[in-house]
């Protein structure tokens, strides 16, 4: 089968690899319906993180696509089955995936697809792909749902419900301020603050695009570097800059929250005494993508949620290397292999 393989910086090529097969007897085999880019995906490509450095690797942890294959324990999952793929190798029955925290299974530790890290699973711009512990890290889809726009849901789709809907329960009209920045995953904030948590919404950016996508999404939308307010229950940081951050820092009411989905590969300097005097909760972590994919499809197939405005265009699946490396990629490219 043919595997996208990030070589090296600005550099990515199609290799034809051994396709995968059933090992566990919880497995399945996936081909892909339509995959797209995790915003750190950007970043590994324009050399941006430790791990452009390690190339050849298969790229992706973003798909939904259609089941070709079981083992014999998937009684659960069956072949034609529609499902979004989650992004982390997890168990789904460890301390930590009981938890509801399988990024961080006991088992499988850092392992994923799309990254050169704890063992190689290929990546989801492949066209075949095999999920262990099928039944756990499978969602369905919606029948009623255009599968394409779906695409994210492995990561940043969900990972804009784990963002927003947790912190804010129970708040009597919520404000949320989302400092974007990273590419989809504020916009996807965006979405589930306005629509699912009816929060006041208020997107800081200096992007075009995605202010403008922020605003059709029902934001307030205000320039970065304006005026910020300070009374906000949570902030986002969706954005991996050190500045951006401070600002989502001391953007929170007394014993607000902030949370970071944005990587940072270097150390920041942190306001540590205002964080102290206004007393402000604070969370960076990678997202835990099966559990809030279910309530994320949920609320899409309910008209909530609109995925379809984040993404920035469709394209076959050969024009992946030629989009991805170039300065227009946009900020939700979502690719569609076509069904033999």
């Amino acid at each position: 089968m043919r595997s996208l393989m990030f070589v090296a910086p600005g550099r990515l090529r199609f290799d034809e690899v051994e396709a995968p097969r059933i090992i566990e007897p919880g497995d399945a085999l996936v081909r892909p319906l339509a995959a797209t880019t995790c915003d750190l995906d950007h970043h590994v490509i324009a050399d941006k993180t430790p791990f452009s450095g390690f190339g050849p690797f298969p790229l992706g942890h973003e798909c939904v696509g259609t089941v070709v294959e079981v083992g014999p324990d998937c009684a659960d999952v069956a072949v034609g089955d529609v499902v979004g793929v989650a992004w982390h190798i997890a168990c789904g029955s460890c301390a930590q995936c009981v938890l509801g925290h399988p990024a961080r299974c006991l088992r499988h530790g850092d392992a994923q697809y799309g990254l050169p890290v704890n063992g190689s699973w290929g990546g989801t711009f492949s066209e075949l792909i095999r999920v262990p512990y099928a039944e756990y890290n499978l969602a369905p889809l919606p029948p009623s749902v255009d599968p394409v726009h779906l695409a994210s849901i492995s990561d940043n789709l969900a990972l804009g419900w784990e963002t927003v809907m947790p912190t804010i329960h129970g708040i009597a009209d919520p404000q949320v301020a989302v400092f974007g920045g990273t590419g989809s995953i504020g916009l996807y904030c965006v979405d589930v603050a306005v629509h699912c948590a009816r929060a006041r919404t208020v997107y800081f950016d200096d992007d075009p695009i995605r202010m403008s996508v922020a605003a059709q999404l029902g934001a307030e939308v205000v320039d970065i570097n304006g005026k910020r307010e300070k009374d906000f229950h949570l902030a986002i940081d969706a954005s991996a800059d050190p500045d951006r951050l401070r600002k989502a820092l001391l953007s929170v009411m007394p014993e607000g929250h902030v949370n970071s989905v944005g990587i940072y590969f270097q150390d920041v300097t942190l306001p540590m005494l205002q964080l102290y005097v206004r007393g402000v909760h604070f969370h960076n972590g990678k997202g835990h993508a099966r559990p809030n994919m279910t309530p994320t499809l949920d609320a899409v197939a309910a008209g909530a949620l609109h995925p379809e405005l984040v993404t920035s265009g469709v394209y076959g699946w050969d024009e992946i290397p030629e989009v991805l490396t170039s300065p227009s990629a946009g900020h939700k490219p979502i690719f569609v292999l076509e069904p033999r």
